[in-house]
């Protein structure tokens, strides 16, 4: 709190009130001033104006203000002056008491009676939480909370009725005020929501034009081509001529080396101009196989080279070095025809189609089995990255911590989790590598200055708080640390897939919670995590620090079983899967659509480990994503601010009361990213807005944290296939996993 110093008049109007001299170093107001904040004020603490214009009216006089933490006055620069029923105040050169600003505030009005708020002055506000509610007890009548007089000898206090009928406009008052600025926003947010889909149409109409004005002038061409070759007089093929031509050498590479020229160009920025006229080339697969009409195939190719240029080069090097339709591969390896939900590849793992003449073009982002990366090179994707294919394996983890509970591994750490060791889902995360290095290896950089990075060995620092085998473990398989945000690292494999690996119990750290962690000797662990309420949640997790186990102890000793990749279950048949569900267009707009969309159960009569559903896209596609489009993240941002999190209501809700009603209930909540950026930092960034959604959930709307899996795709899987920024890429979503769970049985 400023200080100020009164001036001569306000001094003598404070002593005629006997005041005194001390308090010619508290704020006081001008008269002004005064009569201009009092109206504002009032109307913006309704409660608190209410109270305090009950404690006048009950006589309260200046002289009788207090200091905050009890202290003489005057009160510190950084002290509240309050009212004996808790309300801060600002005394006006008049000597009138007027209310202070929200900030300086350390109650508020709960259902007529003070409550300490959050803020700087919380601590002090609590201690003397119970002083204050007798005080306002007294002047509503309430004897401060303790035993009510008999009814005979009750007498109103002076100024009751008047509070009575204060606190209860100022509650009206208040209500009001909520359900008006929820009004505004709910207009806002509908007139946002129309403009962008005004914005989208005329977008999408400029499209449609312009394709069919493109498609027009495409036709005009052709058709004007074909008319000149059919007035030309064409010469006698010669025997070597037609020799060529029957064994589809130089008249077919030709063509082909034009057309992709010319797609090549359109992928890199270049004219748009139509194709060149498909040739038939070497097909015999053609009878077997599904086929693109020629039309579809030249439209189709310069869409997804634009999409995607860097797999486009790869697949048009290979035609130019003579690849053929009967050259591609089944991307499942099997001879071909390929079966059916097969796609066909080329030999570099490109996934094509063919049309009808035999033309190869780059097949859709769905079906790539590879990504070019920054470095040019290619990375495995979805089922094909190494990480899904050790998933789908099925195999038993081995941790120490599984097959020994009771003895200890090593040291045994408890910590009581405080509001300054935890992350809240309003915060951001540092993603820059160099700052992850100076804070866990500055003193390594001074005894080794041979490495890349000053010195620092990133296997030494990826995975702060792990022992060294835990980390070797890790780094194990050639993986390498290609970003490390301090709380999740990100490692490459070596089929050049990225993982992101961060600590699986990091929502279980809420405030007030015991923890309890046994470690052992191979990097397992063994935490317990004890809440006030006397419930507990019992975590097994790997040397990389996922989950392999976890259940819920009630108060009363139930235990739940949420998670167990200790399970048997049979290896994954991509393959062999039922089709996964089409996900809705839009998401659900009522509450009672998003329970329907959350229910609806996976066709599906096997289960998986959560490994299997983390990692293996198929599996996971078994349950439809619902978006989340209540959160709009600001680019490289994961925080969420409390007025976004709001929106998130009517999803928390749904979830709370799913698990209320079944314990057993999990829910896997995704975090995508756009394509503009690194894919490293993406990965990062939308795992930590998974993080972010499921904090928000649990500090807003209770929704328990053991009952939620967070994981970050990246710009994977793109719900809108642009290199360019979208906002529908940049999204949150939430499956039901139970039915999919082998631990759910």
């Amino acid at each position: 709190m400023p200080r100020f110093t009164a001036n001569s008049t306000a001094i003598a109007a404070l002593l005629s009130l006997g005041l005194g001299l001390p308090l010619q170093a508290e704020v006081v107001l001008p008269n002004n001033d005064a009569a201009t904040l009092r109206p504002e004020r009032a109307k913006q603490m309704p409660g608190l104006n209410a109270l305090l214009t009950a404690e006048v009216g009950a006589g309260l006089k200046a002289g009788s203000l207090l200091c905050l933490d009890g202290s003489a006055r005057p009160c510190a620069d950084d002290m509240p002056l309050v009212t004996p029923a808790g309300v801060a105040v600002q005394l006006s050169e008049g000597g009138d008491m007027v209310l202070a600003p929200p900030a300086l505030q350390p109650f508020q009005i709960v259902d007529g009676r003070p409550a300490a708020r959050d803020g700087a002055y919380a601590p002090l506000a609590k201690a003397r939480l119970e002083a204050v509610q007798a005080q306002a007890g007294r002047l509503i009548g309430g004897g401060g909370g303790g035993e009510a007089a008999p009814a005979e000898k009750a007498k109103p206090a002076k100024g009751e009725d008047a509070l009575a009928a204060a606190l209860a406009a100022g509650r009206a008052g208040e209500e009001a005020k909520a359900a008006a600025e929820e009004a505004a926003k709910k207009a806002e947010r509908e007139a946002k929501a129309a403009a962008e889909a005004k914005a989208k149409a005329e977008a999408r109409q400029q499209a449609e034009a312009e394709k069919a004005a493109e498609e027009k002038r495409a036709a005009e061409a052709e058709k004007a081509a074909e008319e000149k070759r059919a007035a030309e007089v064409k010469p006698a093929a010669t025997p070597d001529a037609d020799a060529k031509t029957a064994a589809g050498v130089k008249t077919d590479d030709a063509q082909l080396d034009e057309l992709t020229r010319q797609l090549t160009a359109a992928a890199q920025g270049g004219a748009q101009k139509p194709p060149a006229t498909p040739v038939a080339v070497k097909d015999r697969f053609a009878k077997d196989e599904p086929r693109f009409p020629d039309a579809d195939a030249k439209t189709l190719h310069a869409e997804r080279a634009q999409t995607m240029p860097g797999l486009n080069a790869v697949l048009q090097d290979e035609i130019a070095r003579g690849l053929t339709a009967d050259d591609l591969l089944c991307s499942d390896g099997s001879a071909r025809p390929c079966a059916e939900g097969a796609s066909l590849v080329s030999p570099k793992g490109v996934a094509v189609n063919v049309s009808n003449k035999g033309t190869i073009i780059i097949g859709g982002l769905g079906r790539q089995q590879y990504v070019v990366g920054e470095d040019g090179k290619l990375r495995a994707r979805g089922s094909n990255t190494a990480a899904a294919k050790e998933a789908a394996e099925g195999a038993k983890p081995t941790a120490a911590a599984l097959s020994d509970k009771e003895k200890a591994g090593g040291k045994v750490v408890t910590e009581t989790v405080t509001e300054n060791s935890v992350r809240s889902s309003d915060q951001d995360f540092e993603t820059r590598i160099a700052d992850a290095i100076k804070k866990a290896g500055a003193a390594q950089a001074s005894n080794d200055d041979d490495g890349d990075d000053g010195g620092i060995d990133l296997a030494k620092v990826a995975l702060a708080g792990l022992g060294a085998l835990a980390v070797g473990q890790v780094l194990q398989g050639n993986r390498e640390v290609a970003l490390n945000t301090g709380d999740r690292v990100i490692v490459t494999r070596s089929d050049g897939s990225q993982q992101v690996l961060k600590d699986d119990n990091m929502l279980l750290r809420q405030p007030g919670n015991e923890v309890r962690t046994e470690n052992y000797a191979d990097g397992s662990s063994r935490s317990v995590v004890v809440r006030p309420d006397g419930s507990q949640v019992i975590t097994i997790r790997g040397a990389d620090l996922t989950v392999l186990r976890r259940v819920l102890v009630a108060p009363n000793g139930t235990e739940t079983v949420l998670i167990d990749e200790s399970v048997e279950v049979p290896p994954v048949q991509v393959s062999e899967l039922p089709p996964a569900p089409k996900p809705a267009t839009a998401a659900p707009t009522t509450e009672a659509a998003l329970r329907e969309a959350l229910a609806r159960e996976a066709a599906v009569s096997r289960r998986f480990t959560l490994n299997q559903i983390r990692s293996i896209p198929e599996v996971r596609n078994l349950v439809a994503p619902v978006d989340i489009d209540a959160i709009t993240f600001d680019t490289g941002s994961a925080a969420i601010n409390p007025n976004q999190a709001r929106q998130l209501a009517t999803l928390g809700t749904v979830l709370e009361d799913a698990i209320k009603a079944n314990p057993r209930e999990v829910f896997l909540i995704e975090g995508h990213t756009d394509a503009v950026g690194s894919a490293t930092y993406n990965l990062a960034l939308s795992d930590r807005r998974a993080e972010s959604v499921a904090l928000a959930l649990a500090e807003y709307f209770d929704v328990p944290p053991e009952n939620l899996v967070v994981q970050g795709y990246g710009e994977e899987y793109l719900k809108v296939p642009t290199l360019g920024e979208e906002r529908d890429n940049r999204r949150a979503s939430v499956r039901r996993i139970t039915d999919l769970l082998a631990s759910a049985r």
